[in-house]
């Protein structure tokens, strides 16, 4: 008879081991601060007394659950269609990438306040609800498939080409393969971002869902029944998540063991001299630019809007250039761009380098990996409109309440995208560090984070727009500074141009965001090249 050493037996332990702790941990810490630090506050209930309230309420769960998860599952599938389709098409005819790309950056960042009413005017029913689960997936998934498709093996694209392959037969034969993974990655951040986004049109004018029945709890104050509908969301973000990664594991068993040059992962650099470059780089802002304006043209006069609320460009530069008070309007606009933009920063930055940090750790501990995804996942699915304002009353209405909300913003996508691509490095690279004696923490920086480049520098694209989009959510809910509450406060006062300028103003933000992050990642990877 053979007895197994203790320790070996806790080592080979289940993951759902791991996971339960986890989860058992939060429950804890839950538990404490409800009954001590926040007990004076009665926004923050015990676990026990919401498990309560979600049984006794456990009858009109149902309907809303089914509304809910309806509108996500169908903005689910158009939002990350469309995205897959737009990337391939990126692929097979290059020269539309960079307009129709900056054109999705700017869908991905439209303030709500000003995507809404047109969305509420141009659909019926729950349309607007899955347009919006749409547009919340669509970016993310679009990133993953261009970065996984670009990630394609040199060697084997120039085989393709040696036989006489063209361009779509190398999409088939080699590029669609490798990009499997990185888009798998993308399709778990949609899942619980496509609910999220379900749940936020609801809170905007619906008569069933979880984000209609979370607003009646709130008007009516009860704390319990709150938590309960987030808890439930949760749950059901959580279920997306496992069912993605799931058929991930199932359809990519290979992803995380692909062995891949280092060049091959890198754009290759822009040709031709300075002058060259930069022409292009003009000629390529000039198209973007005039994509963006048809497409807004183009949206207006197909749905044939009032222009009392539906402003087109004409409109916007009058109001901002030409009518008496332009002066006045920019310095208004100007100066609450400001406040949004330093409410944006600090939690970009920390976002970023706490899902890096988490990313590392999850990568040498699958453990803690097991431990962490559960609640970073449940953290991610609850809707920030109702998170928001228990956010302000923990971390107050400042600089730091606004911080945490555009750091959670900016964390769970990171946190995804940096593992994958840390998983990426050939196993066989980092079974050469450490025969050679270097430890887990060597094999780290020498071989994973140079192939997590690209999927660092594709998260620092998607979280950029997302953290303005997070500190205008904050300014709407709890600061009142800043553009999301100027925007807010126009929509309420049905002063459209005030909203459609600044709406056109985080756009161009988000859009010269997109593209420094993009200069950084070239003159990185060139000097990685070098």
């Amino acid at each position: 008879m053979t007895l197994t050493h203790p320790s070996r037996r806790w080592h080979d332990r289940p993951a759902w081991v791991d996971r339960l702790a986890g989860i058992a941990l939060v429950l804890v810490a839950w538990h404490l601060l409800a009954v001590t630090l926040l007990e004076s506050s009665r926004v923050v209930p015990t676990p026990g007394g919401v498990l309560r309230q979600l049984w006794h309420d456990r009858g009109s769960y149902p309907p809303n659950v089914e509304t809910t998860l309806h509108e996500a599952l169908v903005g689910y599938f158009w939002g990350n269609l469309i995205a897959i389709a737009l990337g391939l098409l990126f692929e097979l005819i290059p020269v539309i990438e960079g307009p129709l790309l900056r054109l999705a950056i700017a869908s991905f960042n439209i303030p709500l306040v000003a995507i809404a009413p047109i969305l509420v005017v141009t659909l019926s029913g729950n349309g607007p609800k899955a347009a919006l689960a749409a547009l919340a997936v669509f970016f993310t998934t679009l990133i993953a498939t261009v970065l996984g498709l670009r990630s394609a093996d040199k060697t084997s694209l120039e085989l393709v080409r040696a036989y006489g392959g063209g361009t779509s037969t190398a999409l088939r034969k080699v590029k669609l393969w490798a990009a499997l993974p990185s888009v798998f990655a993308g399709l778990r951040i949609a899942a619980p971002a496509a609910l999220l986004g379900a749940v936020i049109g609801e809170f905007l004018g619906a008569n069933q869902g979880l984000g209609v029945a979370m607003i009646n709890a709130q008007s009516s104050f009860v704390v319990a029944r709150t938590w309960a509908i987030a808890l439930v969301i949760s749950a059901l973000a959580g279920a997306l998540y496992l069912i993605a990664s799931a058929l991930a594991r199932l359809l990519t068993p290979w992803a995380g063991q692909t062995d891949l040059g280092v060049a091959t992962i890198f754009q290759p650099a822009d040709s031709g001299d300075t002058r060259t470059r930069l022409l292009r780089a003009i000629a390529l802002f000039a198209a973007s630019i005039a994509v963006m304006i048809g497409a807004w043209y183009a949206l207006i006069r197909g749905f044939d809007l009032n222009p009392f609320f539906a402003k087109d460009p004409e409109a916007v530069y009058r109001f901002l250039f030409t009518v008496e008070d332009a002066g006045e309007h920019r310095s208004v606009l100007l100066d609450a761009l400001r406040q949004t933009l330093e409410d944006a920063v600090a939690g970009y930055v920390i976002g970023m380098v706490a899902a890096i940090l988490a990313a590392i750790v999850v990568v040498l501990s699958p453990a803690v990996e097991q431990a962490v995804m559960p609640v970073a996942i449940a953290l991610r699915s609850v809707p920030l409109v109702a998170l928001t304002p228990l956010i302000a009353l923990l971390f107050g209405r400042g600089f730091c309440g606004v911080t945490v909300v555009v750091g959670l913003v900016t964390f769970f996508p990171t946190l995804v995208n940096v593992g994958v691509g840390l998983r990426s490095a050939p196993s066989l690279a980092c079974d050469v560090v450490r025969a050679a004696g270097g430890e887990s923490m060597m094999a780290i920086r020498k071989v994973r984070l140079p192939y997590a480049v690209p999927a660092l520098f594709a998260s620092a694209r998607i979280a950029a727009p997302a953290a303005i989009g997070g500190a205008t959510l904050a300014e709407w809910l709890a600061t009142g500074k800043g553009l999301g509450s100027l925007l807010v406060i126009s929509y309420s006062a049905s002063n459209f141009n005030v909203l459609w300028s600044g709406a056109v103003l985080i756009v161009a933000v988000s859009v010269a965001v997109y593209s420094l992050v993009g200069v950084i990642e070239g003159l990185v990877i060139a000097r990685m090249r070098g």
